[in-house]
């Protein structure tokens, strides 16, 4: 609430359950130092930052102890570096209270980097859920593969199988993978873009391509070639 200051705000739920008034200023106090606001209780929200502000609005749902807490997308408005920053307390925070937490976002990388088990919905229908590390790498869909990080959708054949074991070809490139399911004849396949290595001299196992567009974008080169599988989107530290 724009007109109140912080340790208002922070107590206006206690307020509202009838909380004896030494209570809910004594929890008050105790929930903004627990999110670092310990020095800020006199200020309004206009007086404090964007990360400032997420932390009091967190403080507001903690206070009451609850056994549930729901994030709906609460750092769409901050920048990257702020955002990242304003994640990781969030993070810290729940694994110290412990609270079930529920964190709905777009941003894949926020899913990746807070979560224990992370659901993807498609169309209000999920998708796939498990670890962060499982669903990046082992994606069950193109459209899991593609919201879960960058991805490259390519085509490629199966040439032998051994129950769960396949090898498969794309492009002259020749793979072995493993799957539960019974697959087809063909198949489409994730290759992320840190996993593909660019090289200049032709070895086994590789295939041409030319690149069409290069990036330094700071702590890495992005690349995007054209290939007889299509166009590919290359991460390289070169």
């Amino acid at each position: 609430f724009p007109h109140m200051s912080v340790v208002e705000n922070v107590s206006y739920g206690l307020k509202m359950i009838n909380a004896p008034k030494e209570e809910y200023i004594q929890k008050s106090f105790e929930t903004l130092k627990l999110v670092g606001l310990e020095n800020y209780e006199n200020r309004m929200p206009s007086e404090l930052s964007g990360g400032q502000q997420q932390r009091v609005a967190v403080a507001r749902a903690i206070v009451l102890e609850p056994k549930v807490l729901l994030f709906d997308e609460p750092l769409s408005n901050l920048d990257a570096k702020l955002r990242r920053q304003v994640r990781e307390d969030i993070r810290e925070l729940q694994q110290e209270l412990g609270v079930t937490t529920i964190y709905v976002t777009h941003d894949q990388e926020e899913a990746l980097a807070i979560s224990d088990k992370v659901i993807v919905m498609n169309n209000a229908v999920i998708a796939q859920e498990g670890r962060p590390k499982d669903l990046y790498n082992n994606p069950k869909t193109t459209f899991v593969a593609n919201f879960i990080g960058d991805a490259n959708i390519v085509k490629a054949r199966i040439e032998t199988r051994n129950e769960n074991n396949y090898d498969i070809n794309f492009g002259g490139i020749q793979m072995k993978i493993s799957s539960n399911i019974d697959l087809k004849d063909s198949v489409s396949i994730a290759l992320r873009p840190e996993t593909i290595e660019i090289i200049k001299e032709k070895t086994n196992n590789c295939m041409a391509a030319k690149i069409i567009n290069a990036s330094y974008v700071g702590s890495c080169y992005q690349y995007v070639v054209s290939s007889s599988v299509g166009e590919l989107f290359i991460v390289s530290n070169e």
